[in-house]
């Protein structure tokens, strides 16, 4: 999944002193219809949809907003508005799914969101701009292109941050702990499995798309894993093994 927010559809935040939402505004000339994404207390949760008039806004979420990061996509009921690399169940009709995982076994579509980054403020405003894209077949949603690699990219500083503790968004029990160039995978506090990785501009397989980890664990035959870098900060590790679509998704912890 490569980060992005399209260009058509803008994330803005605004001090509201009363209260702080996530809210969808159209700024189109016909109707749109929304549903969002969010780590649920139990999974990952999708609901939807919100319906949304031409010129108007409409609260998804009252605030303040407990959580950093929400997931969304917006369609005319016909036609699909882009969407990021994100991937959750929906329905044709209302609907709050728990996991985001096993869509079409479980009767839903899986289908591609953008991602929302709260402000500081615990609210944020997305604004519906430009046309819909024609609306993929239901459970069939094309797997995003990789973005090629960056010229100059600085590994020394890929390394540097991923140095530390990140615990998986999607599993609270499983940890993976990065010390110099060794990983060590915990689940409920036990060491599970090791490795030793490097760090490249790309990989074969992955299409250009990099920074890479090229990932060897112990006691396997196997060669090293490609795992492509999504994402990097502060505050989240995304990565996905090259040839697969669904990314791995952490958050740093102590």
């Amino acid at each position: 999944m490569r980060l992005f927010l399209i260009a058509c559809c803008a994330v803005l935040w605004a001090a509201v002193p009363a209260r702080a939402d996530l809210s969808f505004c159209n700024d189109t000339a016909g109707r749109a219809v929304v549903a969002i994404g969010y780590k649920g207390a139990k999974d990952w949760t999708s609901e939807g949809w919100w319906e949304v008039t031409a010129g108007d806004c409409a609260t998804v979420v009252p605030g303040p907003l407990p959580l950093t990061h929400y997931y969304w996509r917006g369609s005319t009921g016909e036609e699909d508005f882009p969407a990021g690399d994100f991937y959750f169940c929906t329905s044709e009709t209302a609907f709050t799914i728990v996991g985001d995982t096993e869509c079409e076994a479980r009767g839903h579509a899986r289908e591609r969101f953008s991602e929302i980054v709260v402000g500081q403020t615990g609210e944020a405003t997305v604004r519906i701009t430009g046309p819909a894209a024609p609306a993929p077949v239901a459970g069939q949603a094309p797997a995003p292109e990789p973005e090629p690699a960056a010229e100059g990219i600085d590994l020394q500083a890929v390394s540097r941050s991923l140095q530390g503790v990140w615990h998986d968004l999607e599993d609270d029990a499983l940890t993976t702990i990065i010390r110099e160039d060794r990983i060590e995978d915990r689940y409920l506090g036990i060491v599970v499995a090791n490795a030793a990785f490097t760090l490249a501009p790309t990989c074969d397989g992955a299409g250009g798309a990099g920074p890479v980890m090229l990932v060897t664990y112990e006691d396997t035959d196997t060669g090293p894993i490609c795992w492509i870098i999504l994402r990097l900060d502060d505050h989240e590790w995304h990565f996905v093994p090259a040839g697969y679509d669904d990314p791995s998704r952490m958050r740093r912890g102590v």
